[in-house]
């Protein structure tokens, strides 16, 4: 009857719309899939400079530092590896043009792509200014080709995003999402089976702004505290001149 057969029209129009949106959803996914990652190269290079910063500055960042280094700066660098590997506190000034902001970011990334720390913060004289290091940080993550051969684990991920950042919510990897946030305020490395560099963070703040108390939650619910902190250049001109900022800017530092 005609009935029956606008019925079983029907159910095979709902077959059809059930077939094209699976048909939909295996294409998102596989759109959205960066499985498989490149394989490092250079292993006897990623596997010296895990504990030797100034190697590591040497190797990946030779756009970066280009001239020889002085027995100054040889001395900051060897504070800062002190500090990132084995812990410690210290204040350094250096002469403006010498690169301390420079050697700030670049002992970040340091940091996070050895697993030397899980949490690191970026504290400027304001946001603005944490903010702008936090951005040469991501340029390098995703331009640096030198990293990307080292690192495929956390530069790929970073590199399928084509500068896009509402694809980071979306991205999978063998079908589970990696959790790669790219902001900028704060960047957390795609988490990625076997890397040391899972879910680390790189957060960035000015020192007048909302620093205490600063915790991020792990997609493994792991909650972790900052546990390397950066601090360029704290002061403004402004703040200079006044002995009350001074006084509250020592007191949030302490």
């Amino acid at each position: 009857p005609w009935a029956w057969m606008i019925k079983q029209t029907g159910r095979e129009y709902e077959a059809h719309k059930s077939e094209a949106r699976e048909r939909i959803r295996r294409l998102s996914q596989s759109s959205r899939d960066i499985s498989p990652i490149p394989k490092p190269t250079r292993p006897r290079v990623r596997k010296k400079a895990r504990d030797d910063f100034r190697y590591f500055c040497d190797k990946y960042l030779p756009a970066t530092f280009t001239l020889p280094w002085s027995p100054d700066h040889l001395k900051v660098i060897a504070k800062i590896e002190k500090a990132v590997l084995g812990g410690g506190l210290f204040a350094l000034a250096m002469p403006r043009g010498s690169g301390k902001t420079t050697l700030c970011e670049s002992a970040a990334m340091w940091a996070i792509l050895y697993g030397h720390g899980r949490f690191v913060c970026l504290i400027g004289s304001s946001e603005e200014a944490a903010a702008l290091m936090l951005d040469s940080i991501k340029a390098e993550l995703e331009t640096n080709e030198l990293l990307a051969a080292s690192f495929p684990e956390v530069c790929y991920p970073i590199q399928r995003l084509d500068g896009i950042v509402h694809r980071a919510n979306g991205q999978i990897f063998k079908g589970q999402r990696t959790f790669i946030s790219w902001t900028s305020k704060e960047i957390v490395l795609p988490s990625i089976p076997g890397s040391v560099a899972s879910s680390a963070i790189v957060k960035c703040a000015g020192i007048t702004g909302r620093i205490r108390g600063l915790k991020f939650k792990r997609p493994d619910g792991e909650a972790v505290r900052p546990d390397i902190v950066i601090i360029d250049d704290p002061q403004t001109d402004e703040s200079a001149q006044s002995p009350s900022q001074c006084r509250t800017r020592e007191s949030v530092l302490a």
